[in-house]
C-alpha cells in the first residue's frame, strides 16, 4: 500500500519532486497514483507569489496549465493501474481548477 501523499513546504520542493516524477515517467514502466507529486500544502499550484511581476506571473501560470491540463495526462494515465486511473484523473482536474482560480 502506498503511503500518504507528501505535503510540500515550498514550491521549490514540489518542483524538485515533479522533476523526479518526469524522470520516472521517461524511464518507462508502471506508475502509481502515489508517484504523482500532488501540490498539497502549497499556497498556489503555479508557484505565483504576490511580488511576481505580471510577466513572471503569466509565465508561471502558463507552465502550471501545461503541466496539469487533463488532456496532457493521457500518456501518464495509460501507465497508472486501471483501478487508480479514475481517482488520478479526478485529482488532475481538481488541480487544473485550482490553477484556473489562481488566474483570476
Amino acid at each position: 500500500a502506498a503511503g500518504a501523499p507528501a505535503h510540500f513546504v515550498s514550491f521549490a520542493s514540489f518542483d524538485a519532486a515533479w522533476s523526479a516524477f518526469e524522470a520516472k515517467f521517461r524511464d518507462g514502466g508502471a506508475l502509481r497514483a502515489s508517484d504523482v507529486p500532488w501540490p498539497l500544502g502549497l499556497a498556489t499550484v503555479s508557484g505565483v507569489v504576490a511580488a511576481d511581476a505580471p510577466k513572471v506571473r503569466k509565465k508561471k501560470l502558463r507552465a502550471a496549465v501545461l503541466r496539469w491540463h487533463p488532456d496532457k495526462w493521457g500518456p501518464v494515465l495509460e501507465r497508472i493501474p486501471l483501478e487508480e486511473r479514475g481517482d488520478v484523473a479526478l485529482r488532475v482536474q481538481d488541480v487544473a481548477r485550482r490553477i484556473i482560480d489562481e488566474r483570476k
